[in-house]
């Protein structure tokens, strides 16, 4: 198999492993498989960690609300205290996960592992023409998809391998129906399809949404720090000292007083991501801390036309609405 590297024994071993566990974790769920109650679009991957499934699930959501449709947006909400399936109701990013509060600040939000339960609790949120949009569900087979969209960036997942030597959470596979490749620096080497599944390609955009562009400390705890930490002091034109933490990672008053004394000399200015301020603001504010946060996040926009993409959600959506309708009608 293409995907595990034979010429290295330890992969061999643990990517073996690890597939086949994900195979039996796969044909287990699987059969405990439903539709939600309303027409379903997954954003996820086949690799782990930093390829923009969270802005593209925005940008799903933002294209349905234009079309007309009320989007909700399910998430499991990793590191995150919340367990039970729990409508977002607080800014609160250690309870439901910081890329939870992201979601929340601009759509209906439910976060929960157990996604059956998350479809479920969205009969309880108003809206009309709901569609759920899962953040990060590839893997999750327990709720069924009318639609899936797979993110890469950087490197293409056909030319990875599997965890734990490369990114791959799972073999590629064609039950999907559409790639979102994201273009880094170098650009990407786009192609029209793979295996008959379109690819639209998107640029990510580094913006300011609020503080100062001035120099200052810059900081983050995402997935890929190194192209986060050049990318926020590309966009604001400076270059300033640096500090990366892990990906979700939970801030604490030391990491604070850190954060304060390396600041000092930019008198406090510090540079962030918005998955980071949500967990960094309510602490700044409960130490009376004299940091001053600048908040940085990622818009992506298509390179392209993608309207044959937004075409087939719409059709797929009002195929699931129409079949919804007329079991209905059949069981009345």
């Amino acid at each position: 198999m293409r995907y595990i590297n034979y010429f290295m024994p330890s992969h061999l071993i643990f990517g073996s492993l690890y597939l086949l566990g994900q195979k039996i974790d796969q044909a287990v769920r699987s059969k405990r498989g439903i539709h939600a109650p309303y027409p379903t679009i997954c954003v996820g991957n086949f690799q782990a960690g930093g390829t923009g499934k969270t802005p593209a699930a925005l940008w799903v959501a933002q294209q349905l609300s234009v079309l007309g449709y009320s989007p909700i947006i399910l998430i499991r909400g990793y590191k995150g205290s919340v367990s039970k399936s729990t409508i977002v109701d607080s800014k609160d990013a250690y309870a439901y996960g910081d890329e939870t509060v992201l979601h929340a600040q601009y759509f209906p939000t439910i976060v929960g592992k157990n996604r059956q339960e998350s479809a479920r609790l969205a009969q309880n949120l108003p809206g009309d023409k709901k569609v759920l949009v899962m953040d990060d569900g590839l893997q999750h087979y327990e709720l069924l998809k009318d639609f899936s969209i797979v993110c890469q960036k950087r490197l293409r997942f056909e030319l990875d391998h599997m965890l734990p030597i490369g990114r791959l959470r799972q073999i590629p596979h064609t039950n999907i129906d559409a790639i979102l490749s994201q273009m880094n620096e170098a650009g990407y080497e786009h192609v029209e399809t793979w295996k008959g599944i379109p690819e639209y390609t998107f640029e990510r955009e580094t913006i300011l949404i609020s503080g100062s562009k001035k120099q200052g400390l810059v900081i983050c705890g995402v997935a890929n720090p190194d192209d986060c930490l050049y990318q926020i002091q590309k966009a604001g034109d400076f270059i300033g000292d640096e500090i990366k933490f892990s990906d979700h990672h939970r801030y604490s008053a030391v990491d604070l007083a850190r954060i304060e004394k390396s600041s000092k000399k930019y008198e406090y200015r510090v540079h962030c991501t918005a998955k980071d301020a949500v967990k960094l603001a309510p602490l700044i504010q409960a130490e009376n801390s004299q940091i001053k946060l600048s908040v940085w996040d990622v818009e992506i926009q298509p390179v392209g036309d993608v309207q044959p993409l937004l075409d087939a959600m719409v059709a797929k959506i009002e195929e699931v609405y129409q079949n919804r309708s007329q079991k209905q009608s059949e069981k009345a």
